[in-house]
């Protein structure tokens, strides 16, 4: 599994637990979107430069949050890089 996947599981069971979900495992396709859903927006709005929560648990869920937002973004970059590598990013000004 993928540093980037692994990082978004644990960030999922946090956040199934803080929005009371349950436990994912057992989760139907309506439930698992809405958890989806709730992991995206929590690593959007996930500030690295924020002071951590005074709450054990908030700051738990904010290290998830920071560190699955960090791994998404690294892994995007990897995948622009090779896309440059076969050529396959163009400059703004190709679009002409």
């Amino acid at each position: 599994m993928a540093d980037w996947e692994t990082k978004r599981q644990v960030l999922a069971g946090l956040a199934a637990r803080r929005l009371g979900f349950g436990d994912p495992a057992g989760f139907d396709g309506d439930e698992r979107a809405a958890l989806d859903r709730a992991v995206e927006a929590l690593a959007d709005r996930a500030d690295p430069s924020a002071p951590e929560p005074a709450d054990p648990d908030e700051a738990r869920l904010h290290r998830a949050a920071v560190a699955y937002r960090a791994a998404r973004q690294l892994r995007a970059d990897e995948g622009n890089v090779r896309l440059a590598e076969r050529g396959e990013v163009f400059a703004p000004e190709d679009d002409a």
